[in-house]
């Protein structure tokens, strides 16, 4: 089939998809709430506790809404496109009359502006309704405006964009279970390269520091070193006069190859 986008084939497509797979969206939906309204009760736990200094603490709200986008849009990135991870499934959705990009633009969309979306509206109703509470349970009470799950660090779109792209090139790719296999990879390249590996690499480039924060196993953390000389103790977050392009790579480059990669294993599925 030729590689073209037709609105109206793709809205049928779109449709059907949607039709047909309702129920797990609505689980997701359920999904979302669940892990939010775990986030709300830890925060009340914090607030409640009689031996927690509640004194200049804010309630955060950011790392609830972080952390649902992001297993939101793996979980997405494995389902949507879970046609393929079987080869009597892959046959059935090959024979449809769309072509190789509509699929991959559906998966994309679901994935990144729809689940994003819903999450964050999700987000947004559930603290709006809890939060009254905490006002009025805790006068005083501040929230947590800005963090480094949201808006101070533009490396945690990695969570997002990355994930997701990883777990939609492993449905294509891993067969079945493919969501626990590509979680189990990006966990081993994390722990092995991400920390481990940077670990080792900056005590070699900082053989005199006695303490070194590795930005664990994430590319979004900045590293930070403590280095102790006759000249006293120096301590300092790591950056690079090239790390725009370190942000460029990481968050532009890595899922737009994860996306080409993906289409092409589409394609060559059709051959």
């Amino acid at each position: 089939m030729n590689n073209t986008f037709d609105l109206r084939r793709f809205g049928w497509y779109a449709r059907k998809e949607f039709r047909e797979n309702w129920k797990a969206y609505a689980l997701s939906l359920v999904s979302a709430l669940s892990i939010l309204g775990y986030f709300i009760y830890q925060e009340w736990g914090y607030i409640h506790n009689p031996y927690f200094d509640k004194a200049g603490y804010r309630v955060n709200v950011f790392r609830s809404l972080a952390l649902t986008i992001g297993l939101m849009s793996w979980a997405a990135g494995s389902y949507t496109l879970k046609a393929f991870s079987e080869q009597k499934r892959t046959f059935a959705a090959l024979i449809l009359p769309v072509s190789s990009f509509e699929r991959l633009l559906y998966a994309w969309t679901m994935i990144v502006p729809f689940s994003i979306g819903v999450c964050y509206l999700l987000w947004k109703i559930a603290w709006s309704m809890a939060l009254p509470y905490f006002f009025k349970d805790t006068p005083g009470l501040q929230v947590e405006n800005d963090t480094v799950f949201w808006t101070t660090n533009i490396y945690f779109s990695v969570f997002y964009l990355g994930g997701s792209a990883s777990f939609m090139l492993g449905a294509v790719s891993l067969g079945r279970l493919n969501f626990l296999k590509t979680l189990g990879i990006l966990s081993g390249i994390s722990l092995v390269v991400l920390n481990w590996g940077q670990g080792k690499f900056l005590e070699v480039i900082f053989p005199n520091a006695y303490e070194i924060r590795t930005p664990g196993p994430v590319p979004w953390t900045t590293p930070l070193v403590t280095i102790e000389s006759t000249k006293g103790v120096f301590s300092n977050d790591i950056h690079s006069s090239f790390e725009g392009i370190h942000q460029v790579w990481w968050i532009g480059c890595v899922p737009l190859l994860f996306y080409v990669i993906t289409f092409l294993k589409i394609k060559e599925k059709e051959v």
